[in-house]
């Protein structure tokens, strides 16, 4: 599988498209980042910082399994003032929201590290444009996939 392909796999769950999408518009997450993929670099790397070592290099590496994270490492990377405001787009409770990004992140920053490199922010906004559209060709004419 390709990293655009892990990519567009992820982003076949829509709960999981909604807190990508959250991460990447919601401006108490990366307030210094501009919206979108710029953002959600940001976090992507923020992680790097606030996880333990081991722990991302397994999310870069192709070889070997994703370490999971903790909802604290989720708190400490992205704070509860972002959890909360991502939770009230996506209407859920922050416990759960910050949950499901600590079952989600290790995937999303394997999938954005192809060679075990994350890639630029603007290389992110094109792979998630072309997740979106094969998501879309492959949704057939009533828009959604039988599963």
């Amino acid at each position: 599988m390709d990293d655009i392909d892990k990519l567009a796999t992820l982003l076949d769950d829509l709960e999981v498209q909604m807190l990508i999408f959250g991460l990447a518009h919601v401006g108490s997450v990366a307030p210094s980042a501009g919206p979108g993929a710029a953002r959600l670099h940001a976090v992507v790397l923020r992680l790097a910082e606030t996880t333990d070592p081991g722990q991302y290099h397994s999310w870069l590496s192709d070889d070997a399994p994703n370490k999971a994270m903790t909802v604290d490492q989720v708190r400490t990377t992205i704070g509860d003032t972002a959890i909360d405001d991502l939770a009230q787009l996506v209407g859920g409770s922050p416990g759960a929201v910050a949950w499901q990004l600590a079952a989600v992140l290790p995937d999303l920053v394997d999938a954005v590290s192809p060679g075990g490199a994350v890639i630029d922010a603007s290389r992110l906004t094109l792979e998630i444009a072309e997740a979106s559209a094969e998501d879309d060709r492959s949704a057939g004419a009533f828009g959604s996939r039988m599963h």
